[in-house]
C-alpha cells in the first residue's frame, strides 16, 4: 500500500464511511456514515453521505452540516446545510445554505441560501464566490448583533468582496439601505479614493443656521514600498457668513517615506487654507530622522505657518489654541572621542507675529582624557545665539514718528528685536588630588528698540536724568579660575578646601561694554576667595508602629564658608553698569556662610516574606530640598540691616504617600537691587506650584478600598502607574502635534482602554513683586491699555482680547545696565485637570479643563464619553477652546470597518480680532 501511495504521476484519494458502495461500471463511490469523508491532496469534504464519481471528479455531499476544506484556495472552511456539489479537479462547486469567512485584517462571516464558487488557476488560484440572498457580518455571536443583507454577493479570495444592494440590520431592525458595499481584502497598500467625512446634517440640514462642511475628499497614492502620499480637500460653506467665519477651502497634502535599510524615515505635509474674506494661511510640517552611521545622525521637526492668527482662530483643539508652533533640527556626530552637536530651534506664537529662534547651537563635548596616570583633562565648547523677532508684547514705544520728504509727519510701527549670544570654553584639569578649573565666556546682547533709561552719575547718585536710547547693547568677556584641594574626613564631614579668583563684582564679567559708555570696553579687578565646604550626612532611627518597623530621618546639609578681601570698582565700570558708588555693595569684603539643605524621612515596611533574600520595602514619607542661602557678615555690619545675599530661595517637596506629587515654592528675599544698601530684606512669594497623578491602583486609595470592604486583592492586580502612557487621553492631545498633515488630523477622540480611573491635577500661581521708587513703569494690564476705547464697548472688548493674546511669549534678555523701564505683569493663577474614568465596564469617559482664578472662569473644556457596543463604538464629545470655538461631536462606527459610520459634527467659531 505504501508503494502504491508513493507512485509518481498519481494523486491518491482517501475515503471514510460506515457503508461504502463502489460501482465499477460507472466508477461511482457512495459513502454513508458518521461522518462520511473524501480526501484528495489537501481538499477534504465531510458530510452525512457523499457520492463521488471518479470519472467526472465530482463529489456530492448531503447532510445537516457539510464541510469543505481546501487550504490551497480558501483559508476558512466552507460550511453548507443541505447539499454541496464539488469538482475536486476544477475546484468549483454549487452549495445551498452556505456559510464561510474571509480575512481582510478583520474576519467577515458570509452566509447565503444559494451559492457557487470556482477557482481560477490562471490568477494564482483565486476562489470566486457567488451568493444570493446573503448575509455579511463581523460579529462572531451565534445570533449576530448586526448584519448586512444583500441580494447578490461576489467574493474573490484575498482580493475583494462586493455586495448589492445591501441593507444594514441592527438585530432584526433595518436601519440603512446602501446601493452597494465594497471591501478590499488584499494585503499591503493600494492607491485609492480616501473615505470622505461628512455628517447627516450635511445632507439634511437640521437648522437654518447650520453651516455645511466636508472633509477628506481626496486620493491616496501608494507610490512604492518605501513611500506613499495623500491629497485631500476640506470645505466649509460660506453661506450666512459671520465675521471671522466667512467659510473656507483647505487643501491638504502629505508625503511619507521610510527606508529601513538606509535608516531613514520621515513625513512632509503641506496645507493651504483660503478663507472667503480673502485671507489665507499656508503651513508646512517636516519630520525627518536619519542615521548616517553609528555615531552620526540627523533629526528635524519643522513646523511653519504664514498666518498664526488664522491658525489660532480656526482650530478646535484647546492645546493648539495656546500651543507654540515649534521647530527643531539637530545634527550629531563624533570625531575621535569628541561628540559634536549642531542644531537650532524656532518658535511661532498663535495669533501673534513674534518669532523666537535659537540658531546656531554648537557644542563640543569631550569625555575625561587621562593624559598621564596623574593628569586628567575634560575640555568643552559651546556657542548659542537666541533671537526674538517682531516682539509685540507691552513696550515703551509702539510707533516711530518721522517727517517725510514733502514735510508731512508720518509714523511707522516699531519692530522690536532682541539678540543674545553666548559662548564658553572650559578646560578643567585634575592633577593628582587637585582640581584646577578654567573657563572663558562671552555674552553679547542687543535690543533693537528705543528704551528710556534713568542715567545716574557714577560718583553722585543725586545727579540723574532720563534719556531715550535708540537701542541698547552690552558685551561681557570673562575668565574664571579656581583650585579645589583634596578632600579630607571623607567618612564623616567631607571637608573640601578651595581657592578661587573671582571678579570683584561677581554678578558681571571681567571685561564689559554697554550703550552707557559708548561701547568702550572697561574692566574690573579680581580678588582671591578662600573657601571651605563640608557635606556631612546626619541621620537618626526611630521605632515604627503598625505596618512600619522603623523610621529613618536623614539630613544632608552643604555648609560652606568663604572669605574675600574688599575690592575696588572703577568709576568707568560703574558708568557702564549705570550704577552710582553711593550705596554700592558689590566691592565690599566677603565673609560669607552658605547653607543648602535636603532631608528625607523614610519608613521601612514589614515584610511577610521570611526568606533570606527578601528585602524590606521602603517608602519616602517626605523629601524636601532647599536651595542655598548665603549670609554675609560684612554686609550686615556695613548696612546695619540683614546680611543675606541670596536674592531668591526655593524649595521642592515630594512624597510617596501621594505618588506623582510634586510641590514647589519660590520667594524673593529683597525689595530692590541686592547690590545696593537701600535694598530691604522683605520676603515675597513669587511662585507656588503643585501637581500629582492618582489612579484606582494608588496605594492611598487601596487602603481606603480595603477599609470600606474590598479586603481581598484583585485576581489580576495592576502595577501602580502615575506617569503618562500612550493610552492616556491627555497624551493624545499634546501641543507638539504637527501643524500640517492628514495623518495627525485623522486622530479621533480617545479614552483609555484599561478599566479604572486616573486623574492629573496641576496648580500654579505666579505673581510679581510690586516695584518701589519713582522709576519708569509700564503696566501689562489689558484694562489699562484699552481704557481709551471705553466709550465703544465693541472696540474695547476687541482691544482687550488682542492684548490677552499678546501676553506671554518668549523669555526676554536680562539687561546688563540698571535704570531700565520696569514692566509690571499681572498675576497668574491656574488649575489644570485631566481625568479619565469608567462609569461601567462598557462606558468610559474623559474630562480635561483648566480654570483661571484671576479671570474667574474656565478657559477650555474637553469632555468625551465612549460606549463599547460589541461590534460598534459610539463617542460623544464636546470641546470648547480658549479662543471661544466650541464643537459637539457624535460618532458611531463599525469596528471592523471604521469608514462605515454615523457622525454629527457641530462646529461654532467665535474668533477674536486678528
Amino acid at each position: 500500500m505504501d508503494a502504491l501511495m508513493k507512485r509518481t504521476g498519481y494523486s491518491a484519494t482517501k475515503y471514510q464511511g460506515d457503508v461504502v458502495v463502489f460501482n465499477a461500471k460507472t466508477r461511482t463511490l457512495s459513502l454513508k456514515g458518521d461522518k462520511a469523508a473524501v480526501n484528495r491532496d489537501q481538499t477534504v469534504l465531510v458530510g452525512d453521505s457523499i457520492t463521488y464519481n471518479d470519472s467526472t471528479k465530482i463529489m456530492i455531499a448531503r447532510g445537516d452540516t457539510v464541510i469543505l476544506r481546501d487550504p490551497e484556495r480558501q483559508t476558512a472552511d466552507v460550511i453548507a446545510r443541505g447539499e454541496m456539489a464539488y469538482n475536486v479537479e476544477q475546484h468549483r462547486g454549487i452549495v445551498t445554505n452556505i456559510s464561510t469567512s474571509i480575512e481582510s485584517g478583520q474576519t467577515w462571516f458570509v452566509s447565503g441560501k444559494q451559492a457557487a464558487f470556482v477557482s481560477d488557476s490562471s490568477r494564482g488560484g483565486e476562489t470566486a464566490f457567488y451568493a444570493r440572498n446573503a448575509s455579511i457580518t463581523s460579529c462572531d455571536d451565534s445570533i449576530p448583533d448586526y448584519h448586512f443583507q444583500a441580494k447578490e454577493v461576489k467574493m474573490i479570495s484575498k482580493n475583494i468582496m462586493v455586495a448589492r444592494p445591501a441593507v444594514l440590520y441592527i438585530g432584526e431592525v433595518p436601519v440603512m439601505w446602501l446601493p452597494f458595499i465594497f471591501q478590499d481584502m488584499r494585503s499591503g497598500r493600494r492607491s485609492g479614493v480616501l473615505t470622505p467625512r461628512f455628517g447627516v446634517s450635511e445632507l439634511f440640514r437640521n437648522s437654518p443656521t447650520y453651516r455645511r462642511h466636508a472633509e477628506n475628499l481626496g486620493y491616496y497614492f501608494a507610490i512604492s514600498d518605501y513611500m506613499d502620499a495623500q491629497l485631500a480637500l476640506d470645505w466649509r460653506s460660506g453661506a450666512r457668513a459671520t465675521d471671522g467665519d466667512p467659510g473656507w477651502v483647505r487643501l491638504n497634502g502629505e508625503w511619507q517615506y521610510r527606508w529601513l535599510d538606509r535608516f531613514l524615515s520621515g513625513r512632509l505635509s503641506l496645507f493651504r487654507h483660503a478663507q472667503r474674506d480673502g485671507s489665507s494661511n499656508t503651513g508646512v510640517s517636516w519630520a525627518h530622522q536619519q542615521s548616517f552611521s553609528q555615531n552620526t545622525s540627523f533629526s528635524a521637526n519643522v513646523n511653519y505657518v504664514t498666518n498664526t492668527s488664522i491658525q489660532r482662530t480656526t482650530t478646535f483643539n484647546p492645546s493648539q489654541v495656546l500651543a507654540t508652533i515649534s521647530s527643531s533640527a539637530n545634527y550629531q556626530t563624533k570625531i575621535g572621542p569628541a561628540a559634536i552637536a549642531l542644531g537650532g530651534t524656532r518658535t511661532q506664537y498663535p495669533g501673534r507675529s513674534e518669532v523666537a529662534q535659537s540658531f546656531p547651537n554648537f557644542g563640543i563635548t569631550v569625555p575625561t582624557l587621562q593624559i598621564t596616570p596623574w593628569l586628567e583633562w575634560q575640555p568643552g565648547f559651546n556657542f548659542q545665539t537666541d533671537q526674538r523677532l517682531n516682539i509685540d508684547q507691552t513696550g515703551e514705544f509702539t510707533y516711530r514718528y518721522l517727517v517725510n520728504a514733502d514735510g508731512t509727519k508720518d509714523s511707522v510701527r516699531l519692530k522690536r528685536n532682541t539678540r543674545n549670544t553666548n559662548s564658553s570654553f572650559s578646560t578643567p584639569l585634575k592633577i593628582g588630588g587637585f582640581s584646577w578649573s578654567n573657563s572663558f565666556s562671552l555674552n553679547d546682547q542687543e535690543e533693537n528698540a528705543p528704551a528710556t533709561i534713568n542715567v545716574v552719575d557714577a560718583n553722585d547718585s543725586s545727579i540723574h536724568h532720563s534719556r531715550v536710547f535708540a537701542k541698547t547693547f552690552s558685551t561681557q568677556l570673562d575668565w574664571q579660575t579656581s583650585i579645589t584641594l583634596p578632600s579630607f574626613l571623607q567618612g564623616s564631614a567631607k571637608i573640601s578646601p578651595s581657592v578661587n579668583f573671582q571678579n570683584v563684582d561677581g554678578g558681571h564679567a571681567f571685561w564689559l561694554r554697554s550703550e552707557q559708555n559708548g561701547g568702550q570696553f572697561v574692566h574690573q579687578g579680581k580678588r582671591a576667595v578662600f573657601g571651605l565646604s563640608a557635606t556631612p550626612t546626619l541621620f537618626a532611627l526611630f521605632p515604627g508602629f503598625g505596618p512600619i518597623t522603623r523610621f529613618r530621618h536623614s539630613i544632608t546639609p552643604v555648609i560652606s564658608f568663604s572669605y574675600a578681601p574688599a575690592g575696588n570698582i572703577s568709576s568707568e565700570f560703574l558708568r557702564a553698569l549705570n550704577k552710582s558708588r553711593q550705596g554700592y555693595l558689590g566691592s565690599i569684603a566677603q565673609n560669607n556662610v552658605s547653607l543648602s539643605l535636603s532631608h528625607v524621612l523614610e519608613a521601612k515596611l514589614r515584610s511577610t516574606d521570611t526568606s533570606s533574600t527578601a528585602e524590606p520595602k521602603k517608602i519616602k514619607i517626605l523629601s524636601m530640598n532647599l536651595t542655598p542661602l548665603t549670609y554675609n557678615f560684612q554686609r550686615a555690619r556695613q548696612t546695619h540691616r540683614s546680611g543675606f545675599e541670596t536674592d531668591h530661595i526655593s524649595s521642592d517637596i515630594t512624597t510617596d504617600l501621594l505618588p506623582g506629587f510634586r510641590g514647589s515654592v519660590n520667594y524673593s528675599l529683597y525689595q530692590g537691587d541686592i547690590q545696593s544698601d537701600s535694598a530691604r530684606f522683605k520676603p515675597f512669594r513669587e511662585h507656588i506650584g503643585a501637581s500629582f497623578t492618582v489612579n484606582s491602583q494608588s496605594g492611598i486609595f487601596g487602603v481606603l478600598t480595603r477599609v470600606f470592604g474590598r479586603a481581598v486583592p484583585q485576581q489580576n492586580p495592576q502595577v501602580e502607574r502615575v506617569e503618562k502612557s500612550p493610552d492616556d487621553a491627555l497624551a493624545n492631545r499634546v501641543a507638539s502635534m504637527p501643524v500640517a498633515g492628514i495623518t495627525s488630523r485623522n486622530r479621533q477622540y480617545n479614552v483609555p482602554e484599561t478599566e479604572g480611573w486616573q486623574a492629573t491635577l496641576t496648580y500654579s500661581s505666579d505673581r510679581q513683586r510690586p516695584p518701589t521708587g519713582n522709576g519708569n513703569l509700564i503696566y501689562e494690564d489689558p484694562t489699562l491699555q484699552c481704557a481709551p476705547f471705553l466709550a465703544n464697548p465693541i472696540i474695547y472688548e476687541q482691544c482687550r482680547q488682542a492684548a490677552l493674546i499678546s501676553a506671554g511669549g518668549g523669555t526676554g534678555i536680562t539687561p546688563t545696565t540698571s535704570g531700565r523701564t520696569f514692566i509690571v505683569t499681572q498675576p497668574r493663577e491656574n488649575l489644570q485637570s485631566q481625568m479619565s474614568f469608567h462609569l461601567t465596564p462598557k462606558w468610559s469617559g474623559s474630562w480635561g479643563t483648566n480654570y483661571d482664578f484671576q479671570a474667574k472662569k474656565f478657559g477650555s473644556h474637553q469632555v468625551s464619553l465612549q460606549r463599547e457596543l460589541h461590534d460598534w463604538r459610539a463617542i460623544f464629545a464636546f470641546t470648547q477652546a480658549s479662543n471661544g470655538n466650541f464643537a459637539f461631536n457624535f460618532f458611531i462606527a463599525l469596528n471592523a470597518e471604521p469608514d462605515l459610520k454615523f457622525n454629527y459634527d457641530k462646529q461654532t467659531y467665535r474668533p477674536i480680532t486678528r
